[in-house]
């Protein structure tokens, strides 16, 4: 009697742990690298003229499938970006930092194009954290860092080289779109090409 009382509890132990195997195949993960490009400009409302050296930037994304056929498959995609900004100074002296730190949760759209090869389109949209040259007075105008919380859209593209059961090679570019002048740039795009590697579970 007991055994049979068991067995219900066991099947459903049993269906829930395949789910949960199911689940577990469609997440992935992303490591990924690449530089942060420094650029001349014009400081808003002044004719000081300002550079900055190229830093470098660091993914890590989560991905999450929500739908696949045969021909492609919708993922959510949850990146977070941080950069080491490069340094900059400017024509009346001082010292600035152009940096980033956007958080754009969105989807990711994957086409297999051969048995290990993928390519994929990305968009995504939030806020983030930018720094920017400004000028600060004090004993006398100097350029300085200033950060603010901005809105920012992501679209992006790449291509995936399934290694092995877990393991790909990625290569894509995001384009952060944000306020003028954000982060070293000269307009409202920032265009981040990565290389790194993608685990999967």
């Amino acid at each position: 009697m007991r055994n049979t009382s068991l067995r219900p509890v066991l099947c459903l132990a049993l269906l829930a742990g395949t789910a949960c195997a199911q689940r577990l195949q469609n997440v992935d993960m992303v490591f990924s690298m690449g530089p942060f490009r420094g650029s001349q400009q014009v400081i808003a409302g002044s004719n000081v003229v300002v550079s900055a050296s190229t830093g470098a930037s660091i993914l890590w994304s989560f991905g999450y499938q929500v739908a696949r056929t045969s021909a492609a498959s919708l993922w959510i995609d949850l990146p977070f970006m941080f950069t080491a900004g490069g340094s900059g100074a400017g024509s009346i002296g001082g010292s600035f930092n152009t940096y980033m730190s956007p958080y754009t949760p969105g989807f990711r759209f994957m086409v297999p194009v051969q048995q290990r090869v993928s390519i994929y389109g990305i968009a995504g949209g939030g806020f983030g954290f930018f720094g920017y040259p400004t000028i600060k007075i004090d004993s006398g105008p100097t350029v300085s860092t200033n950060t603010t919380l901005h809105g920012v859209f992501e679209f992006g593209g790449g291509i995936d080289i399934r290694l092995t059961q877990h393991l790909s090679i990625r290569g894509e570019a995001r384009d952060y779109m944000t306020g003028v002048g954000l982060s070293g740039a000269t307009g409202r795009q920032h265009l981040v090409p990565l290389i790194g590697v993608a685990f999967h579970n």
